[in-house]
């Protein structure tokens, strides 16, 4: 017989934070139409929510940069990222106002802007079905309207 043993640890956000980053999660980008420009940014929230209606949905912490513009968004693209792609994940996760500078875009669906690379394994044009503050973050459901893939392996991120 195998015996387990586990420790048992205080629920704290710092504690499950670094749990939750031991489970390997993919890599997206998230784009949509700000009140003052593109917004952009890299997310590790993302997943699917229905598969018949197709809803994605993926989660914004209430502190991030531009959060109001983010949460009042009639639509967004989600793009699952590459292994290659770790600059322009790099760039998205960074707190910095020029994330779209030297990137270029094309209009998606009622004119997102789309990252113009044609090797995201997975790019999901979505409207947003529901939203729904959940704790420290808000939950946006997206209902998906466009699809696109290539073949290549999506990024996973383990801690």
């Amino acid at each position: 017989m195998i015996r387990v043993t586990a420790n048992t640890l205080e629920v704290t956000p710092s504690s499950l934070r670094g749990q939750l980053a031991r489970w390997p999660t993919g890599v997206a980008i998230i784009t949509a139409n700000g009140t003052t420009g593109p917004l952009g940014k890299t997310v590790n929230s993302f997943h699917s929510a229905s598969l018949d209606p197709a809803l994605v949905g993926w989660c914004i912490d209430k502190t991030s940069t531009r959060f109001e513009e983010w949460v009042a968004v009639t639509g967004y693209a989600v793009h699952v990222m590459a292994g290659h792609h770790t600059d322009l994940v790099s760039r998205f996760a960074a707190s910095k106002p020029d994330r779209f500078d030297g990137v270029e875009t094309a209009p998606g669906l009622d004119g997102l802007p789309v990252l113009a690379l044609d090797d995201v394994p997975l790019r999901l044009e979505c409207r947003v079905a529901h939203t729904f503050d959940v704790g420290d973050h808000v939950y946006l459901i997206g209902q998906v309207c466009a699809m696109t893939a290539a073949d290549h392996v999506p990024m996973t991120l383990q801690r």
